[in-house]
């Protein structure tokens, strides 16, 4: 049957079909969607891991039982996973077990542009690499097969034009496989003591050198020749190729240039390299991210080009496969290159979109106040680091999951306890959850002082608000904290600017560890349809034009064209707003207002426009009865 599907529904369709019965993974792009896509076949139990290192302990756990476990995770998680990687291909994995890890060259939603290819060298796992979207159906599912025969886990490794791309792809049917058949023995093979590590080193070599010279090795090898270098002659150069770069290396080049498309590239198929190199006088090695291949097949002995405008940095592109050793390829490459600058020299030059919070958002207060305070500000991985683009400019530093707390404590250590009053960390409750924990703990051992904020927005909200550890309320998040021994723990509503700068200001003064967690709903996880949350306008008549309700960023708020008479120019609502209230606290001249409030006579919308509508709102709201009753009317009246 052939279905048209994106990459990430591809690869769990393969691993349906290869008989998986379980899947665990950490939200990161571009693979996010892989797990979300297994909901779709009831014969997978899936679940959200806190971490990366959680989610492939759990699928290890879940194939030592003999069942077929997914993992999936991008590939800086792949980081955090690393103690369980390299162990488990030593113990092995009675069932099977297929990390699906997603790699991002260029970086376009990532901190770095890391290579999993030589992480999983170095671990030795083996590593599958489909060049389009039908392949990672197909090799995903075949990685359960490798994996279960040789007793490896195998790494998917896909980029992020394959996870998103779409095609054409032929979906089968699901592989009858064993149910999972109880606890993993002999312990000589599942214990790790030193007494037993070195027969498994030496077990997992020979697994590895079985796998590289196996018939599913050649498999995944393919080869394209000319008429020409078919018919025996030696070609100038050969293509050897994988991934992505693959499928565009073979539309251009293979009526013309031999290609050799590796799908296994750990451990590296020999004998089919050396096969294709008797075609060639020399090899041209097109990869993304690092020069793993172009590496390990010139460490084969065999003659390989440099390419002239590669240095592992960057998505692919045509400029990558120019060779001054390659001149062939060179003509083939060169006019591409030439009418895509042509055509760019025609294209108007548009001004970037930048990047920015949602209308709503509630991290708006938070950066909005810290913008306004000379405070240096680490913050971490997800929605906070938009904080650090213009107008706030209030984060100053990142580094990976959970690191906010760390790096905090580094700099109090080395500049004293003075410089917590000018100092603080940031971080989302997901990223709290997945790696934060244990440096709270920490810095409460070590009696630090600092202030940490915690933005919880109930779940991990840039990848698409995965629940990966359970929301907590007020309550929820004293009890945990003062468990862990903070001494200072505040919990503020995230759309309160009064209550936001209290809690900072008295976070600040503190001597010790103060932890302030700002409560607050994604604009994403709320209804689309139904009761409104109180929009706002403007009172034209009262807006001075001062602009200070434009310095929230909301993409809600516009401002307008001056007047023919002049003067300042006054703001307007549009209907993106969906009632967080943020602006109403910046007016001075309290201009902006419930659009219910505008409904009544003038003379009392002035009265009434200066009262805490924010603070009025959610009170209200809070009580059943009383919010369906202003729900209605609020409905009534939009």
């Amino acid at each position: 049957m052939s279905a048209l599907l994106d990459g990430c529904t591809a690869i769990a369709r393969g691993a349906w079909e290869g008989g998986a019965s379980f899947a665990a993974g950490y939200p990161g792009s571009p693979v996010t969607g892989v797990l979300d896509a297994t909901a779709g076949y009831p014969e997978i139990r899936r679940q959200w891991a806190a971490n990366e290192k959680i989610a492939l302990e759990t699928a290890l756990g879940a194939a030592w039982s003999g069942a077929r476990a997914l993992v999936v995770m991008k590939h800086v998680g792949l980081n955090v996973a690393a103690d369980p990687l390299y162990n488990a291909p030593y113990t092995g994995v009675r069932g099977a077990l297929v990390i699906v890890v997603g790699d991002d060259p260029g970086a376009s939603s990532s901190q770095n542009e890391q290579d999993t290819r030589l992480v999983a060298k170095a671990a030795g796992v083996p590593v599958l690499e489909p060049s389009s979207v039908a392949e990672a159906l197909v090799f995903t599912r075949l990685a359960f097969e490798i994996s279960a025969r040789h007793d490896l886990p195998v790494i998917v490794r896909v980029t992020t034009p394959i996870a998103y791309g779409s095609t054409g792809a032929v979906a089968g049917a699901r592989w009858p496989v064993p149910a999972a058949a109880g606890h993993a023995r002999p312990i000589q093979k599942y214990l790790l003591l030193p007494a037993f590590v070195p027969a498994r080193h030496t077990a997992l070599i020979e697994r590895l050198s079985a796998l590289g010279a196996s018939p599913a090795a050649r498999w995944f090898c393919e080869t394209s020749l000319p008429p020409a270098a078919a018919a025996g002659t030696r070609h100038p150069v050969g293509i050897v190729c994988a991934g992505f770069p693959a499928a565009a290396v073979r539309e251009l080049c293979a009526d013309t240039v031999p290609v050799l498309t590796l799908g296994l590239v750990h451990p590296l198929p020999e004998a089919p390299i050396r096969a294709f190199a008797q075609h060639c006088e020399r090899l041209l090695v097109v990869e993304e991210s690092s020069h793993y291949l172009e590496d390990a097949i010139r460490a084969l002995g065999l003659p390989v080009a440099r390419r002239s405008h590669y240095d592992g940095v960057g998505s692919f592109g045509p400029k990558q496969l120019l060779s001054d050793e390659a001149p062939v390829v060179n003509a083939l490459v060169q006019p591409l290159i030439d009418a895509a600058e042509q055509r760019r020299r025609h294209i108007p030059i548009l001004a970037p979109r930048t990047p920015g919070f949602c209308a709503g958002c509630s991290h708006r207060g938070i950066f909005s106040l810290l913008a306004k305070r000379d405070l240096y500000v680490v913050g971490d991985i997800g929605c906070n680091t938009l904080g650090a683009i213009q107008p706030y400019g209030a984060l100053h530093a990142n580094l990976c999951m959970g690191a906010s707390i760390s790096v905090l404590q580094g700099y109090l250590a080395a500049l004293g306890p003075d410089a917590a009053q000018r100092t603080i960390a940031v971080l989302g409750d997901s990223t709290f959850f997945h790696s934060g924990l244990p440096a709270i703990l920490s810095a409460v051992h070590n009696g630090l002082p600092g202030t940490v904020l915690v933005l919880d927005n109930a779940g991990s909200a840039m990848t698409g608000h995965q629940q990966t550890a359970h929301a907590r309320d007020a309550e929820g998040w004293r009890t945990l904290l003062g468990a862990l021994g903070v001494p200072d723990v505040r919990v503020v509503d995230a759309l309160d600017l009064g209550e936001l700068d209290a809690a900072l200001d008295a976070a600040l003064a503190t001597d010790a560890l103060s932890v302030v967690v700002l409560k607050g709903d994604c604009v994403q996880s709320l209804p689309r349809k139904g009761p409104t949350n109180y929009r706002y306008t403007v009172r034209t008549d009262a807006c001075s034009g001062c602009g200070d309700c434009l310095k929230v960023d909301c993409p809600a708020i516009v401002q307008l064209a001056a007047s023919a008479a002049g003067g300042p120019r006054k703001v307007a609502i549009t209907h993106e707003c969906i009632g967080c209230g943020l602006c109403s606290q910046t007016c001075p001249e309290h201009a902006i207002v419930p659009r219910t409030v505008q409904t009544v006579s003038p003379r009392l919308a002035r009265l009434l426009a200066p009262l805490p509508w924010r603070r009025l709102i959610r009170g209200l709201r809070g009580v059943a009865p009383v919010r369906r009753l202003l729900d209605r009317f609020e409905t009534e009246t939009y």
